[in-house]
């Protein structure tokens, strides 16, 4: 399942972006766009128009280098796309979690985090989202 299993990630920390994507690689996985700004990943989301191309799965950071956070990101691609929402924060606040629960998130994965917890949340947002796929 996994060798076809597109994924995006915004995350501001390109070190963090390059080595995730890197390792995710390695497990088969498709990283097919990494973006620093909310705005700019957006964007691409906007414009892919083959659904085929789509991302699966959206690995999400709070805190990003444009105007826009990752939560206010995630309640625009909650609100228009059926990807998995994966959040990545280095956070701990109540105040962050009730907001990104708004969004409706199949996974949170807090920083720093081995891969091997990356690719168990990647596969249960996967699953998750394939359940309610189903129920449409």
């Amino acid at each position: 399942m996994n060798s076809t299993t597109k994924i995006v990630i915004f995350e501001d920390e390109y070190l963090l972006a390059n080595d995730l994507k890197r390792q995710l690689d390695r497990f088969g996985y498709e990283v097919t766009a990494m973006f620093r700004k909310a705005e700019d990943g957006l964007e691409f989301l906007a414009a892919v128009k083959d659904p085929l191309q789509f991302p699966d799965v959206i690995l999400m950071d709070i805190t990003l280098a444009g105007k826009m956070t990752g939560t206010e990101a995630a309640v625009i691609i909650a609100g228009k796309y059926t990807c998995a929402l994966v959040f990545i924060t280095g956070m701990s606040q109540h105040e962050f979690f009730e907001e990104a629960f708004q969004t409706k998130p199949f996974a949170f994965l807090s920083k720093p985090f081995e891969i091997s917890q990356a690719v168990v949340s990647i596969k249960l947002a996967i699953y998750q989202r394939g359940l309610e796929m189903q129920l449409i």
